[in-house]
C-alpha cells in the first residue's frame, strides 16, 4: 500500500475528504461547537452522501467511547500556551 495520496485516484481522494468532513462534524458536536451537518453534507459529492451519513454515524458512536470532556475549572486548560 502506498502512502502517497497524490497517487490515488479522484474517487479515493473524494472518499478521504468525505471521511474527514464526517469526522469534523462529530468532533464539533462532541466539543459543543456549532455545526450544521446538513450544510456540510451538501458540499459533498452526490454519489458519496450516503457514505457521509455512514461515517458521521460511525464517528458519533466512536466519540461515546472517549472519556468525558474536561471541566472548565481544570487547571491544565487555564494555563497559557507554551511559546517556543
Amino acid at each position: 500500500m502506498s502512502y502517497n495520496l497524490a497517487k490515488l485516484g479522484t474517487e479515493d481522494i473524494d472518499k478521504i475528504n468525505v471521511d474527514l468532513a464526517a469526522s469534523g462534524v462529530a468532533y464539533k458536536e462532541r466539543h459543543k461547537i456549532a455545526v450544521l451537518p446538513h450544510i456540510i453534507e451538501r458540499t459533498q459529492p452526490m454519489y458519496l452522501r450516503n457514505y457521509f451519513h455512514e461515517r458521521v454515524a460511525y464517528y458519533r458512536i466512536k466519540s461515546h467511547s472517549f472519556p468525558s470532556l474536561p471541566m472548565n475549572n481544570n487547571i491544565n486548560y487555564k494555563r497559557p500556551p507554551i511559546m517556543r
